[in-house]
């Protein structure tokens, strides 16, 4: 799930020590790296997590880049699920929490809705390392590829910020979009918004 640039108020604390709501901001770059940290201290075995979205961008230093939770592709992450989800909730970043809950949080993606391509161990990106927590993700042209499913003016944001950083053709992305699992592969939407940024950034 995606969320804002800027510090957009969205993130709720209601508990009896407060009559009203408060709205807080979505975490920064410093705040989501305080979650790992107490995630790192709570784990009792190694967990290799791969992020995309949001979380991604954020450990990437994209400028104001900020969310509410944490996608991790499950299928292509290492970790035992009952020992990790107990460091998660301890560390106050819930695995797949119940509907209607509020706050950070981590969004575990299987297969079935997993726009993004499987890590390699010859480009994948180390985002964060623990003394057992370890977060990584792919290289800019697979991350580029997974925003095209929905292509909207963050998404070309995010990419503009990946752009402006390492050097890409559009043969690259092309290449990375035959590496997307399917559906999402031959999707008409997504071979649409592929041809989109061709225009829009590589004319």
């Amino acid at each position: 799930m995606e969320n804002s640039r800027a510090p957009i108020i969205t993130r709720i604390l209601d508990s009896p020590d407060y009559p009203s709501p408060i709205y807080l901001p979505p975490m920064n770059k410093a705040q989501l790296e305080q979650f790992l940290t107490r995630m790192d201290a709570h784990l009792s075995a190694p967990a290799t997590l791969c992020v995309y979205g949001s979380a991604a961008f954020i450990l990437l230093d994209e400028p104001e880049r900020t969310s509410l939770d944490v996608d991790v592709a499950a299928p292509y992450s290492s970790a035992h699920f009952t020992e990790l989800a107990r460091a998660a909730k301890a560390a106050g970043l819930p695995i797949n929490p119940p509907p209607g809950a509020t706050g950070e949080h981590i969004e575990w993606i299987q297969m079935a809705r997993l726009c993004l391509a499987p890590p390699r161990a010859t480009d994948s990106v180390t985002l964060w390392q623990g003394s057992r927590l370890q977060i990584i993700t792919v290289p800019p042209a697979d991350l580029i590829a997974s925003k095209l499913i929905r292509y909207d003016e963050l998404d070309q944001a995010d990419i503009a910020y990946l752009l402006a950083q390492q050097p890409l053709v559009w043969a690259d992305i092309a290449a990375a979009v035959e590496r997307l699992p399917e559906p999402f592969r031959r999707d008409a939407v997504l071979r649409d918004n592929l041809a989109n940024l061709k225009t829009d950034c590589f004319a």
